[in-house]
């Protein structure tokens, strides 16, 4: 039962994209952030997903980054920061208008692909959960927000939308590589 608004802002692309890339919560290494645009490499219009790991020195890192990462068929290119960060970027044309859905901030609009594989990724009794359930299906949750907010119920109906739109300045990733940024 939801008490309370999740009020801090969380990676977007995270929440809502990287599920598409078919890992398991709880079974695979996390990145530590992901970006939809990259300064100087990637931009908005190609529809990527940025994901920025760090490299682990187990045997376990190992055998997922080279059976699960490398080989992922939405895999673009991989680039090595350093010997610690690499920065996995996948290509999310084959979701066009899920991604294109995604920009425009209109997440209750996903295809039940994308829903089904985001419910898959969080699982329906985590703690996360009921917020994402309101963000994907945010008919159910409309009158608890307006309760929560202390507004007229009719307003947030009229949005549509429970989340935010993403931070594109925090959906930027900033990383510099010598070869690839030369100024």
């Amino acid at each position: 039962m939801m008490t309370d608004l999740y009020r801090k802002y969380f990676q977007k692309s995270f929440t809502f994209l990287f599920p598409l890339l078919g890992f398991k919560k709880n079974k695979t290494h996390k990145p530590v952030n992901t970006h939809i645009i990259w300064n100087g490499v990637c931009n908005i219009d190609e529809r990527k997903l940025i994901c920025i790991y760090k490299r682990l020195d187990t045997e376990e890192w190992r055998t997922f980054e080279r059976e699960e990462l490398m080989t992922h068929k939405m895999l673009d290119y991989c680039v090595p920061i350093d010997k610690n960060i690499v920065v996995y970027v996948f290509d999310f044309n084959i979701y066009k208008e899920d991604y294109d859905t995604f920009l425009r901030g209109r997440y209750s609009k996903l295809s039940s692909e994308l829903k089904k594989k985001i419910t898959d990724y969080y699982g329906v009794n985590t703690p996360e959960w009921i917020f994402i359930e309101s963000y994907i299906f945010p008919e159910k949750y409309f009158a608890k927000y307006a309760e929560l907010l202390g507004v007229n119920v009719n307003d947030l109906i009229k949005t549509g939308e429970l989340c935010d739109r993403y931070d594109l300045e925090k959906e930027t990733c900033v990383l510099k590589h010598p070869e690839i940024h030369t100024t």
